[in-house]
């Protein structure tokens, strides 16, 4: 597992979260700071931070090929949890889904691509919202920390930065990962790239939430429901959605699959079940999971890899917890303006 640190200093625009925004709960842009060590790195505990500027110019090459630095930001995901979807959109049509595929049928797809909610979505998002905005400040300085060993760690396959967001409110310093999980507005979500003491520190988190009932655990459901084509991303300022945002939710990773199929199966692009689509994957790719006793006992090369369906009976029944798995990360590279990948900091 990881031992190498690297860290960006930088700011948190408040007015970024819904309902001021549009970014949810859990993916937040981030202003990185012009001087010269904003990002840095070092190799282990006992090693100095040096200045590290391998991410100019370059690209993360995934499932998109995408700058990871736009205009002097980063786009953050944080790590190891989910929040309830506030804007999931169903995903692009795939180049074999395309093909033969009649005009109508393109429209109908069209016609129900929208971005689509969970409940406690608009919930989550407006409480981290409000609790940023406690300290008075439209912008918040922040360190994003990720325990990484090499570049081609840092960003997930669509470009962003997977690590923590810690900064300092009413002159405490919170890590906006763990508030969110210990107050019950996302459920931990672990992923092969996170060492062990960062994955139990979020299990201890979810335990405390999950005993004193809080909303993601209040409203987490065993069955998958009918997926709810009404429920929609709110607008900014649209606030009345929260007096009736309070039903059954499921893993969000779930509710993404659960909404490309739901989508494919109303426009008439496929006819599989949830469950064959489920274990089928995206683009014929599974998503790979451990069950966490594995994982933690074995590590990722030694723990025996899974079929996400494996644990979904069906096609409704979830036989999961939130923080029972651990899922493959989806690889993407790093490469410089020459094409090369890079391999150091």
């Amino acid at each position: 597992m990881p031992v190498g640190l690297l860290e960006v200093e930088g700011t948190v625009d408040v007015g970024q979260f819904w309902p001021e925004g549009q970014s949810d709960a859990d993916t937040t842009r981030v202003v990185v700071n012009v001087a010269p060590d904003a990002i840095r790195f070092r190799e282990n505990d006992s090693a100095p931070f040096r200045p590290t500027h391998v991410f100019d110019d370059a690209k993360v090459k995934g499932r998109t090929a995408t700058a990871p630095i736009k205009n002097g930001k980063l786009t953050i995901r944080l790590q190891g949890i989910d929040a309830p979807e506030l804007h999931y959109q169903p995903s692009p049509l795939s180049a074999a889904e395309k093909k033969g595929l009649p005009d109508a049928k393109r429209q109908a797809y069209r016609e129900v691509t929208h971005s689509y909610r969970q409940f406690l979505g608009a919930t989550s998002t407006k409480a981290l919202h409000d609790f940023l905005a406690g300290s008075g400040e439209a912008t918040i300085p922040c360190r994003v920390f990720t325990h990484v060993d090499a570049p081609n760690e840092v960003f997930d396959t669509y470009g962003r930065l997977v690590g923590d967001i810690e900064l300092t409110v009413g002159g405490e310093t919170i890590d906006i990962n763990h508030w969110l999980v210990e107050r019950g507005f996302a459920y931990p979500t672990f992923y092969s790239s996170m060492n062990e003491d960062e994955i139990r520190t979020l299990l201890a988190l979810a335990k405390t939430a999950r005993t004193r009932k809080l909303p993601v655990w209040t409203h987490l459901d065993k069955t998958i429901p009918a997926f709810d084509f009404g429920l929609r991303e709110p607008k900014a300022g649209e606030t009345a959605v929260l007096a009736t945002d309070k039903g059954p939710v499921i893993l969000p990773k779930l509710y993404r699959r659960y909404t490309n199929w739901s989508a494919r199966k109303k426009a008439r692009i496929t006819s599989q079940t949830f469950q064959k689509f489920l274990g089928e994957g995206s683009g014929g790719k599974p998503d790979t999971c451990y069950e966490i006793d594995d994982f933690l006992a074995n590590g990722v090369h030694s723990a025996t890899p899974r079929n996400f369906a494996d644990f979904v009976e069906g096609g409704r029944t979830i036989r999961f917890q939130p923080e029972g798995l651990v899922f493959g990360e989806a690889p993407s590279t790093l490469v410089g303006a020459d094409g090369k990948v890079i391999k150091e900091f």
